[in-house]
């Protein structure tokens, strides 16, 4: 019964095919149209019709692509996020889910000779926190897939083209964050530069300096005639306890250049790092001068940290990449948290110029 049906059916789109092969015929005065016609329409009705659907459809299929970029970004950036490395002096909080605060515990008041009297007034403990807060950010761009379909996708495979794009964009995400943000940086939610994700340390020791939180510590304006005295002044006006501790003094790369030369001028070819690849102060055993990159050359002075004071947040969770395949256009979007902030303003110091 089943073969009876097919042959009936296979007869009908015959005889369809053949008809309208011969009003084709007609329409054009030759029987050679209407054959040729016939002709291919019968053989077409013998394409599957999902093929036969593929063959129509020309937009490419960029799913498994999109999804590379979805389920591996976020591991490539986390990676590239973890090897970010912002010097010695720095403490890192990479699980920050909401603000964090970084108590300080101190005492109120101090000893005095005894006396059978009460002598509280003035006395006890007292809480002075920090809070860090880390703020989401964005880099949305497109990828054409077509622009490396002879490169990096020549190969039919997709894992090197988006390993490649993420790991670059990656780097180029750090690096912006690092020049325009972490020294800087000013947050404002309708903000659409970099500056604007978060409020960076140098920003924040402004504004301690404003508020009277910290005094900066005077020693004018530094020249290649001066650097090293310059130096040796600020340190002098570090307090005592700090000579016991690990002290990073952080600055310019201009900055740095100064005192490498006047430094050479008294010791001729002195100026050396250690075996650790550190450059120390002459006179503290603990105390190293590190040139930063997100400490712009107009900053001439330098900023001093004790106990890793320096603090930076994310939340490893939600840096992520987000990508959606359109037409034949992926359009990604990678996530990255981020927030700065000073663990004690005790273990803070910075020069006048620094800060104006």
């Amino acid at each position: 019964m089943k073969a009876i049906k097919n042959v009936f059916m296979l007869a009908t789109v015959m005889v369809v095919c053949f008809l309208v092969g011969g009003l084709t015929a007609n329409a054009f005065g030759s029987t050679a149209f209407g054959a040729g016609v016939g002709a291919a329409l019968f053989l077409g009705s013998f394409i599957p019709r999902a093929d036969g659907v593929g063959i129509l459809n020309v937009t490419p299929d960029l799913s498994a692509l999109s999804t590379s970029f979805v389920k591996f970004g976020g591991t490539i950036f986390r990676n590239q996020v973890n090897d970010w490395n912002l010097g010695d002096g720095v403490t890192p909080y990479k699980n920050v889910k909401e603000p964090i605060s970084m108590p300080k515990l101190s005492a109120l008041g101090g000893p005095q000779p005894y006396s059978a009297a009460d002598s509280v007034t003035g006395n006890g403990a007292k809480y002075t926190d920090r809070i860090l807060t880390v703020y989401q950010s964005k880099w949305d761009f497109d990828v054409d897939p077509e622009v490396y379909r002879n490169t990096y996708l020549a190969d039919q495979s997709d894992a090197p083209f988006y390993q490649v794009i993420l790991d670059q964009v990656g780097k180029e995400y750090l690096s912006q964050i690092l020049l325009n943000t972490v020294g800087n940086g000013t947050y404002s939610g309708a903000g659409t530069t970099p500056a604007a994700i978060a409020t960076g340390w140098i920003t924040n020791l402004k504004a301690q300096v404003t508020a009277t939180t910290l005094t900066p510590i005077s020693i004018g304006v530094t020249t290649s005639s001066n650097a090293v005295t310059q130096v040796e002044t600020f340190l002098s006006g570090l307090p005592t306890w700090w000579r016991t501790r690990e002290v990073v003094i952080k600055c310019s790369y201009a900055f740095f250049d100064l005192y490498k030369i006047h430094y050479r001028t008294i010791n001729p070819f002195g100026f050396v790092r250690r075996e650790n690849g550190k450059y120390y102060i002459d006179g503290w055993e603990n105390a190293q001068l590190e040139p930063c990159a997100w400490i712009p050359a107009s900053n001439n002075g330098v900023l001093a940290v004790t106990n890793k004071a320096l603090v930076w947040g994310t939340d490893g969770d939600r840096i992520s990449v987000a990508a959606t395949p359109y037409r034949n256009i992926i359009k990604t979007r990678l996530l990255f948290p981020i927030g700065f902030e000073f663990a004690d303003m005790g273990c803070v110091a910075v020069s006048d110029k620094f800060v104006v």
